[in-house]
């Protein structure tokens, strides 16, 4: 099997929300504009079921200004790209949960440093949980 087009970034929760939007936006003007425009049943429901996933994830409250901050403070840390990734989108909450996402998490980090990474995920990416 032969790759047509080689994936060239990786996307996070909140881009490919962002996306949907303006999808949905680009067609409310063009709907506008242009009545007779024929729309795809099938990519409709698509975005439309993606859409309510994503509305239920942690990207849904995020903002690129937390997700910058994010990374930043996070950059302190030996992580590979998609580490960084599934942490922005799965946002864990708990040592546990950063185990999941981080290979030989143990080995690599310190209890301290693994607490620091959660405490960054709560600032930054679940902010409603600051207030309680």
């Amino acid at each position: 099997m032969k790759v047509e087009n080689p994936r060239d970034k990786l996307l996070s929760n909140y881009e490919v929300l962002e996306h949907i939007h303006d999808i949905k936006r680009r067609q409310k003007r063009s709907a506008s504009k242009h009545r007779s425009i024929q729309r795809t049943e099938n990519l409709e429901t698509i975005l439309l079921e993606l859409q309510g996933y994503l509305k239920g994830t942690p990207a849904a409250k995020q903002t690129p200004e937390n997700i910058r901050n994010f990374l930043q403070e996070l950059s302190v840390y030996e992580l590979e790209k998609a580490e960084k990734l599934q942490l922005l989108n799965v946002a864990p909450g708990s040592e546990a949960a950063l185990h999941s996402l981080i290979e030989e998490c143990d080995q690599r980090f310190t209890g301290e440093e693994r607490e620091h990474m959660v405490a960054l995920v709560s600032q930054f990416l679940k902010p409603e949980m600051q207030s309680q």
